[in-house]
């Protein structure tokens, strides 16, 4: 096939010509579009601002229960909102997962091969797809949070359950979207879309959340109901407007996903599309919707149960979780209050006839926190995997070998950059890092413990995930399925026995997590070298990276204890962070880490490769 379409009389005018040419240019240029880089890049600054919106919220409202209700409500409060995303994030992966990155690899693989007629056909396909099933997990949802909250013996999480349920449908909806443009590399749509759910998730759940919050205390005060209902116990009754409380901070999150769809709805209507008129024109005949559809279900079965089974393995782990810790709570109440010295004595209440256990969900509210911080790690390697996956199908589809160990090498290079001095940064400052966000004391003891084991984890779970997008790249989609199955399964069983351990207790999921993922990273990463034929460069893009980070960690640790001799927690963290990544900077560059054309693609590229050179620091 030409690299042009053929001319034609709706050709024949030069300045057309001319501007189509230019647009096939930038279909088939990745220095002309959003290259890797830039759409890794665009991907990475709009979910770190996501994951840094999430904290917040997820911070402010855990610090908005501590100051009007104590400790334990902070840490309870997160628990039940946790539990609410345990089970829709399994539903929105069944409905959604799995057909994003098919439209996303499929749109790639034909936009390559100037199938332009194709890519409008897999788009209209998709449509219908995502709504049907938005509607049915939508429902399933909102008839299975009855038996969810009873399974994980927290009834009051009920109310957050149902609250969340309507985003699956409206996630489907922005999904039609994301996966189009994301395989035409734009990168932006789905940036910015992000931004819009998570501002209106931060400033109306937050607004929301607290005014329910206030209007339910004062009416409790002067009249001991709240919004007309009445209650046996004043615990009864903070523990149901805690409920109602996160259920309005979710009903922010609903809103931000119908908002996004908004945005992302008339952004593809204004037309402002990659592929112009005149190469569907000229472009072969799209396959039938039939056909076209079962390509979709061909590529996006494998990927939505391998998203299916980390998220159902996530849902059953939490049953499991809450579970051992609220037996454990029944059998051997004492021993576990005596674990945490009398912080948690309030929850756990054995008389007869009024047996109150709220342990487990106040630990698991703990838990959550720790993987709120932890995942502000993982959402930013996602999207090296999810901006990869483009280039990495265009290059094997074309056979590009030289392209192909360059985007590999480029994304597994990105993922220990930032996930090494992250993750071990992590593990060093803990302690301070969860005092400087959380007011809860019950926060500040229980999720250190947590996040110390989670700082190593993070790195293999981070990891992970860009590289199976790209063994679903290279065609083999079954296989990130077999290895999240085998992960999950083993992950479950770790947890299990390590929860168990009265000392151990919520720690130990943290630790089924690190088993788990170490082991997928290592299959993953042989089964990728395996099917790509690629072998990286190791020393440049993991032993480097991985000695760099050692001493930024290590100045962390060293520095740290100084500067809170004179000044409080939040400036001694943040001067720890700086000290020890300019450690990280250095200790790159006298390693030389970086070649001269992974520099040229930075701003003032030119001109850093020349001080670099000046100073032997270049390899």
């Amino acid at each position: 096939m030409s690299s042009h379409p053929p001319q034609s009389a709706g050709y024949q005018n030069e300045g057309s010509l001319k501007r189509v040419d230019n647009v096939a240019a930038s279909i088939k240029n990745k220095s002309a579009s959003q290259s890797f880089l830039k759409g890794a890049m665009i991907l990475s600054v709009s979910m770190i601002a996501v994951k840094l919106c999430g904290a917040v919220y997820k911070i402010m409202l855990s610090n908005i229960f501590k100051d009007a209700l104590g400790d334990i409500a902070a840490s309870w409060a997160s628990g039940i909102s946790s539990n609410a995303y345990e089970l829709y994030i399994p539903l929105f992966t069944l409905a959604s997962a799995g057909f994003p990155i098919a439209v996303s690899r499929l749109i790639s693989e034909n936009s390559a091969k100037e199938r332009y007629n194709d890519v409008r056909q897999i788009h209209k396909v998709s449509k219908p797809f995502f709504v049907i099933m938005g509607v049915i997990c939508f429902l399933i949802m909102a008839v299975g949070s009855y038996f969810y909250a009873g399974a994980i013996e927290s009834p009051y999480s009920l109310y957050p359950l149902l609250c969340l349920s309507p985003t699956i449908f409206f996630g489907c909806l922005v999904s039609i979207y994301r996966g189009y443009f994301e395989g035409l590399r734009n990168m932006a749509p789905t940036a910015l879309s992000e931004i819009v759910e998570s501002a209106f998730k931060l400033f109306a759940g937050l607004s929301g959340a607290y005014m329910v919050l206030k209007i339910g205390l004062d009416q409790y005060k002067s009249t001991s109901q709240i919004f007309g209902m009445s209650f046996e116990s004043e615990e009864e009754a903070m523990h149901t407007l805690i409920s109602f409380s996160v259920s309005a901070a979710i009903m922010g999150i609903t809103l931000g996903s119908f908002f996004a769809f908004v945005f992302l709805y008339f952004r593809y209507k204004l037309g402002k599309h990659i592929i112009p008129e005149e190469y569907y024109q000229n472009s072969i005949e799209a396959m039938s919707k039939k056909e076209t559809f079962k390509t979709l279900l061909k590529v996006a079965v494998p990927i939505a149960l391998a998203s299916l089974v980390m998220n159902i393995a996530g849902l059953v782990d939490s049953m499991i979780v809450q579970k051992v810790l609220y037996n454990m709570a029944l059998n051997n109440g004492t021993q576990f209050l005596s674990r945490y010295n009398g912080l948690l004595d309030g929850e756990i209440s054995l008389v007869p006839d009024n047996i109150q256990v709220t342990i487990h969900t106040t630990l698991w509210g703990c838990y959550a926190n720790a993987l709120t911080i932890m995942q502000i790690v993982t959402a930013t390697t996602q999207v090296f995997g999810t901006s990869a996956m483009p280039n990495v199908t265009s290059a094997y589809t074309r056979g590009n070998k030289k392209e192909l160990k360059t985007s590999i090498e480029t994304v597994i290079k990105l993922t220990t950059l930032f996930t090494f001095p992250s993750g071990l940064g992590l593990f060093v400052l803990s302690k301070p890092i969860t005092s400087m966000l959380f007011k809860s004391e019950v926060i500040r003891v229980v999720t250190p413990e947590v996040l110390n084991v989670m700082g190593i984890s993070v790195i293999f779970i981070a990891f992970s995930t860009p590289i199976c997008s790209m063994l679903q790249g290279v065609g083999r989609i079954d296989l990130p399925l077999k290895l999240f199955t085998v992960g999950m399964i083993i992950k479950i069983i770790v947890n299990y026995v390590f929860v168990s351990v009265v000392e151990i207790n919520i720690v130990g999921a943290a630790i089924g997590s690190l088993v788990a993922y170490l082991i997928i990273c290592i299959a993953a990463l042989y089964q990728l070298i395996k099917h790509s034929g690629i072998i990286p460069n190791f020393l440049t893009t993991i032993i480097k990276p991985f000695i760099a980070a050692i001493l930024c960690a290590v100045s962390a640790y060293l520095f740290y204890p100084i500067f809170f001799r004179y000044l409080n927690t939040l400036f001694s963290v943040i001067l720890t962070i700086i000290v020890a990544a300019i450690f990280y900077g250095a200790a790159l560059f006298l390693l030389k880490a970086f070649t001269e054309n992974e520099l040229k693609a930075l701003p003032k590229g030119d001109k850093i490769i020349a001080v670099l050179k000046r100073w032997r620091l270049l390899s």
